[in-house]
Protein backbone atom coordinates (compact mmCIF):
# COMPACT_ATOMS: atom_id res chain seq x y z
CA UNK A 1 0.00 0.00 0.00
CA UNK A 2 1.36 3.26 -0.34
CA UNK A 3 2.33 5.65 1.95
CA UNK A 4 0.57 9.54 1.65
CA UNK A 5 1.71 12.95 3.16
CA UNK A 6 -0.37 15.55 3.20
CA UNK A 7 1.25 19.34 3.37
CA UNK A 8 -1.42 22.01 4.24
CA UNK A 9 0.50 25.54 4.70
CA UNK A 10 -0.78 28.86 5.70
CA UNK A 11 -4.24 28.29 6.43
CA UNK A 12 -4.32 31.40 8.62
CA UNK A 13 -6.98 29.79 11.04
CA UNK A 14 -8.72 33.25 12.98
CA UNK A 15 -8.46 35.48 9.84
CA UNK A 16 -11.72 36.16 7.66
CA UNK A 17 -9.74 36.67 4.55
CA UNK A 18 -8.63 32.70 4.87
CA UNK A 19 -10.78 29.99 2.76
CA UNK A 20 -11.09 27.65 5.26
CA UNK A 21 -13.59 29.89 6.54
CA UNK A 22 -16.05 29.04 2.82
CA UNK A 23 -18.42 25.65 3.73
CA UNK A 24 -17.90 24.92 0.27
CA UNK A 25 -14.30 24.74 0.41
CA UNK A 26 -13.64 23.33 3.82
CA UNK A 27 -15.92 20.70 3.35
CA UNK A 28 -14.52 19.95 0.04
CA UNK A 29 -11.03 19.71 1.21
CA UNK A 30 -12.29 17.34 4.24
CA UNK A 31 -14.18 15.06 1.91
CA UNK A 32 -10.92 14.83 -0.45
CA UNK A 33 -8.87 13.84 3.20
CA UNK A 34 -11.62 11.37 3.98
CA UNK A 35 -11.13 9.67 0.44
CA UNK A 36 -7.34 9.77 0.59
CA UNK A 37 -7.01 8.44 3.82
CA UNK A 38 -5.43 6.81 5.52
CA UNK A 39 -2.02 9.38 5.91
CA UNK A 40 1.52 8.60 7.14
CA UNK A 41 1.50 11.99 7.71
CA UNK A 42 -0.43 15.31 7.72
CA UNK A 43 1.90 18.02 8.13
CA UNK A 44 1.09 21.60 8.76
CA UNK A 45 3.52 23.65 8.07
CA UNK A 46 3.14 26.77 9.73
CA UNK A 47 0.86 30.20 9.53
CA UNK A 48 -1.88 27.19 10.40
CA UNK A 49 -3.42 29.15 13.84
CA UNK A 50 -2.85 33.03 12.80
CA UNK A 51 -1.98 35.20 16.06
CA UNK A 52 -0.62 37.88 14.22
CA UNK A 53 -4.07 39.23 12.79
CA UNK A 54 -6.22 37.38 15.10
CA UNK A 55 -5.83 35.85 18.27
CA UNK A 56 -5.07 32.37 19.43
CA UNK A 57 -8.74 31.81 20.82
CA UNK A 58 -10.08 33.18 17.63
CA UNK A 59 -8.04 30.96 15.64
CA UNK A 60 -8.49 27.63 17.88
CA UNK A 61 -12.18 28.62 18.66
CA UNK A 62 -13.48 30.57 15.54
CA UNK A 63 -17.01 31.67 16.10
CA UNK A 64 -18.26 35.70 15.20
CA UNK A 65 -15.78 37.73 14.33
CA UNK A 66 -16.44 41.90 14.69
CA UNK A 67 -18.71 42.78 11.74
CA UNK A 68 -18.67 39.27 9.84
CA UNK A 69 -21.92 37.74 9.44
CA UNK A 70 -20.28 34.67 9.03
CA UNK A 71 -18.38 32.90 11.96
CA UNK A 72 -14.92 32.29 11.15
CA UNK A 73 -14.41 28.20 11.06
CA UNK A 74 -11.69 27.57 14.10
CA UNK A 75 -8.99 24.57 14.20
CA UNK A 76 -10.88 22.71 16.76
CA UNK A 77 -14.04 22.71 14.17
CA UNK A 78 -11.87 21.87 11.17
CA UNK A 79 -10.60 18.74 13.22
CA UNK A 80 -14.15 17.84 13.48
CA UNK A 81 -15.15 18.42 10.35
CA UNK A 82 -12.61 15.69 9.24
CA UNK A 83 -13.76 13.35 12.49
CA UNK A 84 -16.89 13.89 10.68
CA UNK A 85 -16.05 13.34 6.94
CA UNK A 86 -14.31 9.76 7.92
CA UNK A 87 -17.31 8.48 9.82
CA UNK A 88 -19.63 9.26 7.02
CA UNK A 89 -17.36 6.87 5.16
CA UNK A 90 -17.62 4.17 7.84
CA UNK A 91 -14.37 4.85 9.65
CA UNK A 92 -15.45 4.24 13.18
CA UNK A 93 -12.95 5.79 14.55
CA UNK A 94 -12.82 9.12 13.04
CA UNK A 95 -10.03 11.24 13.01
CA UNK A 96 -8.00 8.41 14.61
CA UNK A 97 -7.97 6.45 10.90
CA UNK A 98 -7.45 9.68 9.00
CA UNK A 99 -3.59 9.96 9.63
CA UNK A 100 -0.65 7.91 11.83
CA UNK A 101 1.04 11.23 12.73
CA UNK A 102 0.26 15.40 13.01
CA UNK A 103 3.38 17.19 12.43
CA UNK A 104 3.02 21.26 13.27
CA UNK A 105 5.89 23.61 12.41
CA UNK A 106 5.39 26.97 13.39
CA UNK A 107 5.84 29.83 10.92
CA UNK A 108 6.17 33.25 11.32
CA UNK A 109 2.40 34.23 12.15
CA UNK A 110 1.74 31.40 14.81
CA UNK A 111 5.36 31.93 15.85
CA UNK A 112 3.83 32.59 19.76
CA UNK A 113 3.21 28.80 19.41
CA UNK A 114 6.98 28.60 19.51
CA UNK A 115 7.42 31.28 21.56
CA UNK A 116 5.40 29.52 24.30
CA UNK A 117 6.58 26.18 24.39
CA UNK A 118 10.23 27.72 24.09
CA UNK A 119 9.59 28.95 26.77
CA UNK A 120 8.02 26.02 28.54
CA UNK A 121 11.86 24.10 28.24
CA UNK A 122 13.96 27.42 28.43
CA UNK A 123 12.82 28.62 31.56
CA UNK A 124 9.64 26.88 33.01
CA UNK A 125 10.46 23.42 33.25
CA UNK A 126 14.24 25.05 34.79
CA UNK A 127 12.81 26.69 37.25
CA UNK A 128 10.22 23.40 38.65
CA UNK A 129 13.64 21.60 38.70
CA UNK A 130 14.81 23.87 40.76
CA UNK A 131 17.74 24.20 38.09
CA UNK A 132 19.09 27.77 37.71
CA UNK A 133 18.08 29.73 34.89
CA UNK A 134 20.65 29.68 32.07
CA UNK A 135 21.22 26.58 32.29
CA UNK A 136 19.45 25.73 29.24
CA UNK A 137 21.29 27.80 26.51
CA UNK A 138 18.82 30.55 24.76
CA UNK A 139 17.82 30.78 22.52
CA UNK A 140 16.77 27.32 21.37
CA UNK A 141 17.44 26.66 18.02
CA UNK A 142 15.74 23.80 17.32
CA UNK A 143 13.03 21.51 19.14
CA UNK A 144 10.23 18.99 19.13
CA UNK A 145 7.59 17.91 21.72
CA UNK A 146 5.84 14.90 20.97
CA UNK A 147 2.42 14.29 21.82
CA UNK A 148 1.43 15.19 25.32
CA UNK A 149 5.08 17.49 25.75
CA UNK A 150 3.18 20.26 23.82
CA UNK A 151 0.11 21.65 25.44
CA UNK A 152 -1.16 21.77 21.91
CA UNK A 153 -1.60 18.18 21.93
CA UNK A 154 -4.97 18.49 24.06
CA UNK A 155 -6.87 20.41 20.63
CA UNK A 156 -6.52 17.00 19.67
CA UNK A 157 -7.49 14.82 22.71
CA UNK A 158 -11.92 14.67 22.51
CA UNK A 159 -10.98 12.61 19.15
CA UNK A 160 -8.32 10.23 20.84
CA UNK A 161 -5.03 11.10 18.78
CA UNK A 162 -3.41 13.16 20.62
CA UNK A 163 -0.29 10.83 21.08
CA UNK A 164 0.18 11.45 17.53
CA UNK A 165 0.98 15.17 17.53
CA UNK A 166 4.48 16.13 17.19
CA UNK A 167 5.27 19.83 17.26
CA UNK A 168 8.92 20.70 15.91
CA UNK A 169 10.78 23.61 14.79
CA UNK A 170 12.12 25.31 12.69
CA UNK A 171 12.11 21.91 10.34
CA UNK A 172 10.50 18.44 10.66
CA UNK A 173 12.40 15.77 8.07
CA UNK A 174 10.80 12.40 6.74
CA UNK A 175 13.26 9.62 4.92
CA UNK A 176 12.29 7.72 1.96
CA UNK A 177 14.94 5.14 2.66
CA UNK A 178 17.76 4.76 0.04
CA UNK A 179 15.84 7.59 -2.57
CA UNK A 180 17.13 10.59 0.40
CA UNK A 181 15.22 12.47 2.84
CA UNK A 182 12.59 15.34 2.26
CA UNK A 183 12.21 18.20 4.53
CA UNK A 184 9.32 20.68 5.86
CA UNK A 185 9.66 23.93 6.44
CA UNK A 186 7.30 27.34 6.90
CA UNK A 187 10.03 29.45 5.12
CA UNK A 188 10.10 32.73 7.16
CA UNK A 189 14.14 32.03 7.28
CA UNK A 190 13.96 32.21 3.61
CA UNK A 191 12.37 36.03 3.35
CA UNK A 192 14.84 38.83 5.26
CA UNK A 193 11.48 41.03 5.61
CA UNK A 194 10.97 38.47 8.37
CA UNK A 195 14.31 38.27 9.74
CA UNK A 196 15.13 41.89 10.04
CA UNK A 197 16.59 42.21 6.90
CA UNK A 198 18.53 39.08 7.45
CA UNK A 199 19.07 37.63 3.62
CA UNK A 200 20.52 33.98 4.57
CA UNK A 201 22.72 34.17 0.94
CA UNK A 202 24.59 37.66 1.81
CA UNK A 203 24.85 36.41 5.85
CA UNK A 204 26.46 32.74 5.48
CA UNK A 205 27.82 32.79 1.93
CA UNK A 206 30.92 34.20 3.18
CA UNK A 207 31.31 32.58 6.60
CA UNK A 208 33.64 29.43 7.23
CA UNK A 209 35.00 29.45 9.93
CA UNK A 210 32.83 27.16 12.74
CA UNK A 211 32.69 29.18 16.11
CA UNK A 212 31.65 32.72 13.60
CA UNK A 213 29.40 30.61 11.73
CA UNK A 214 27.45 29.31 15.06
CA UNK A 215 27.44 32.96 16.11
CA UNK A 216 25.65 34.19 12.78
CA UNK A 217 23.11 31.54 12.89
CA UNK A 218 22.84 32.76 16.65
CA UNK A 219 22.22 36.52 16.03
CA UNK A 220 19.50 35.42 12.78
CA UNK A 221 17.66 33.22 15.08
CA UNK A 222 17.28 36.35 17.74
CA UNK A 223 16.43 38.88 15.83
CA UNK A 224 14.03 36.97 13.95
CA UNK A 225 12.44 36.07 17.19
CA UNK A 226 12.41 40.26 18.08
CA UNK A 227 10.95 40.87 14.84
CA UNK A 228 8.24 38.05 15.24
CA UNK A 229 7.53 39.35 19.16
CA UNK A 230 6.91 42.67 17.39
CA UNK A 231 4.26 41.67 14.79
CA UNK A 232 2.65 38.97 16.99
CA UNK A 233 2.04 42.24 19.75
CA UNK A 234 -0.75 43.68 17.46
CA UNK A 235 -3.17 40.81 18.49
CA UNK A 236 -3.46 42.32 22.05
CA UNK A 237 -6.20 44.64 21.29
CA UNK A 238 -8.54 44.76 18.70
CA UNK A 239 -7.85 48.23 17.33
CA UNK A 240 -4.31 47.34 16.70
CA UNK A 241 -5.06 43.99 15.15
CA UNK A 242 -7.41 46.13 12.67
CA UNK A 243 -5.17 48.72 12.11
CA UNK A 244 -2.33 46.14 11.03
CA UNK A 245 -4.34 44.61 9.27
CA UNK A 246 -5.49 47.46 6.97
CA UNK A 247 -1.96 48.63 6.72
CA UNK A 248 -0.03 44.93 5.71
CA UNK A 249 -2.33 42.18 5.66
CA UNK A 250 -3.59 40.57 2.48
CA UNK A 251 -5.71 43.27 1.33
CA UNK A 252 -3.96 45.86 2.96
CA UNK A 253 -2.12 49.25 1.69
CA UNK A 254 1.15 47.76 1.78
CA UNK A 255 0.52 45.34 -0.32
CA UNK A 256 -2.09 47.56 -3.04
CA UNK A 257 1.21 50.07 -3.34
CA UNK A 258 3.34 47.30 -4.28
CA UNK A 259 1.03 46.04 -6.98
CA UNK A 260 0.89 50.17 -8.28
CA UNK A 261 4.39 50.07 -7.86
CA UNK A 262 4.96 46.69 -9.82
CA UNK A 263 3.04 47.83 -12.87
CA UNK A 264 5.01 50.90 -13.09
CA UNK A 265 7.93 48.84 -13.48
CA UNK A 266 10.45 47.35 -11.41
CA UNK A 267 13.66 49.80 -11.22
CA UNK A 268 10.48 51.33 -8.84
CA UNK A 269 9.44 48.64 -6.54
CA UNK A 270 13.29 48.19 -6.26
CA UNK A 271 13.30 51.70 -5.36
CA UNK A 272 10.81 52.04 -2.69
CA UNK A 273 10.58 48.22 -1.34
CA UNK A 274 14.19 47.09 -1.99
CA UNK A 275 14.86 43.22 -1.08
CA UNK A 276 13.43 43.79 2.14
CA UNK A 277 9.78 43.62 0.71
CA UNK A 278 7.47 40.44 1.47
CA UNK A 279 7.70 37.88 -0.63
CA UNK A 280 4.03 37.00 -0.53
CA UNK A 281 2.15 36.22 -3.70
CA UNK A 282 5.80 35.48 -5.48
CA UNK A 283 6.55 32.39 -7.51
CA UNK A 284 9.80 31.00 -6.14
CA UNK A 285 12.69 32.92 -7.74
CA UNK A 286 16.44 31.79 -8.42
CA UNK A 287 17.64 33.59 -5.51
CA UNK A 288 14.99 32.31 -3.17
CA UNK A 289 16.57 28.90 -4.60
CA UNK A 290 19.83 30.00 -3.64
CA UNK A 291 18.75 30.60 0.06
CA UNK A 292 17.14 27.21 0.25
CA UNK A 293 20.79 25.94 0.09
CA UNK A 294 22.41 27.87 2.31
CA UNK A 295 19.62 27.34 4.54
CA UNK A 296 20.21 23.52 4.56
CA UNK A 297 24.20 23.93 4.52
CA UNK A 298 25.27 26.58 6.95
CA UNK A 299 21.73 27.80 9.17
CA UNK A 300 20.66 23.92 9.63
CA UNK A 301 23.95 21.87 8.95
CA UNK A 302 22.08 19.54 7.02
CA UNK A 303 23.91 16.78 6.40
CA UNK A 304 23.26 15.14 3.51
CA UNK A 305 21.48 17.76 1.92
CA UNK A 306 17.58 16.49 1.59
CA UNK A 307 16.88 15.82 -1.35
CA UNK A 308 13.49 17.60 -1.73
CA UNK A 309 12.78 20.75 0.31
CA UNK A 310 8.62 21.81 1.04
CA UNK A 311 8.15 25.28 2.18
CA UNK A 312 4.78 27.45 2.31
CA UNK A 313 5.14 31.72 3.74
CA UNK A 314 4.93 33.25 -0.14
CA UNK A 315 1.17 32.36 -0.66
CA UNK A 316 2.16 31.38 -4.00
CA UNK A 317 2.43 27.53 -4.90
CA UNK A 318 4.76 25.99 -7.33
CA UNK A 319 8.20 24.41 -7.81
CA UNK A 320 12.12 24.87 -9.02
CA UNK A 321 15.39 23.13 -8.34
CA UNK A 322 18.81 24.72 -6.79
CA UNK A 323 21.23 25.24 -8.69
CA UNK A 324 24.63 23.83 -6.69
CA UNK A 325 22.64 20.95 -5.59
CA UNK A 326 19.94 19.96 -7.88
CA UNK A 327 17.60 20.08 -4.72
CA UNK A 328 13.59 19.67 -5.68
CA UNK A 329 11.87 22.65 -3.91
CA UNK A 330 8.35 23.15 -4.04
CA UNK A 331 5.90 25.56 -2.19
CA UNK A 332 2.93 24.14 -0.98
CA UNK A 333 0.36 27.04 -1.77
CA UNK A 334 -2.13 28.47 0.98
CA UNK A 335 -5.27 29.09 2.41
CA UNK A 336 -5.36 32.98 0.52
CA UNK A 337 -6.98 33.21 -2.64
CA UNK A 338 -4.32 33.11 -5.18
CA UNK A 339 -4.29 33.21 -9.18
CA UNK A 340 -8.04 31.93 -8.98
CA UNK A 341 -7.88 29.34 -6.28
CA UNK A 342 -9.00 29.16 -2.91
CA UNK A 343 -6.86 26.83 -1.67
CA UNK A 344 -3.55 25.12 -2.88
CA UNK A 345 -2.17 21.88 -1.00
CA UNK A 346 0.46 19.17 -1.31
CA UNK A 347 0.48 15.66 -1.26
CA UNK A 348 3.44 13.38 -1.22
CA UNK A 349 2.56 9.67 -2.36
CA UNK A 350 5.22 7.15 -1.74
CA UNK A 351 5.49 4.07 -3.96
CA UNK A 352 6.09 0.47 -2.90
CA UNK A 353 9.74 0.75 -3.61
CA UNK A 354 9.76 3.99 -0.75
CA UNK A 355 9.77 6.84 -3.87
CA UNK A 356 7.85 9.56 -3.23
CA UNK A 357 5.67 11.27 -6.05
CA UNK A 358 5.06 15.26 -5.20
CA UNK A 359 1.48 16.76 -6.86
CA UNK A 360 0.25 20.41 -6.34
CA UNK A 361 -3.26 20.00 -5.52
CA UNK A 362 -6.00 22.71 -5.12
CA UNK A 363 -9.09 23.36 -4.34
CA UNK A 364 -10.42 25.43 -7.08
CA UNK A 365 -13.56 28.03 -7.54
CA UNK A 366 -16.19 25.44 -8.13
CA UNK A 367 -15.49 23.40 -4.76
CA UNK A 368 -13.61 20.65 -6.84
CA UNK A 369 -10.85 19.18 -5.66
CA UNK A 370 -7.75 18.54 -8.72
CA UNK A 371 -3.82 19.13 -9.39
CA UNK A 372 -3.51 22.70 -9.96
Amino acid sequence: MAARYLVLSDVHFGTPESSINDPRTSQALARHLATRAPYEEIVLTGDLLDVNLSTLTQALEGGAWRDLRAPLLGFRDFLAMLDRAMRELGSPRGLADLAARWVYVPGNHDYKIWDLLATQVACQEVLARGDRMGSVQTPLLKHAWPGDASFLAGVFASFGVKDRVHVTYPNHEVSFGPHGTMLFTHGHYLDPSQTRGNDLSEQLRGVTDPAELQRTVRRIVIETAQYQTVANAVSFTRGTSRLISVLVGPGGWANKLRKVASTLGGWLTRLFFRREASLRGKAITPHQLENVEWYLERFCGCDPIPRWFVFGHTHRQGRGRTRRHGLEVFNAGSFYPDDGLPVTFLEVEADAAGAPAVALMCVDEAGTVRPS
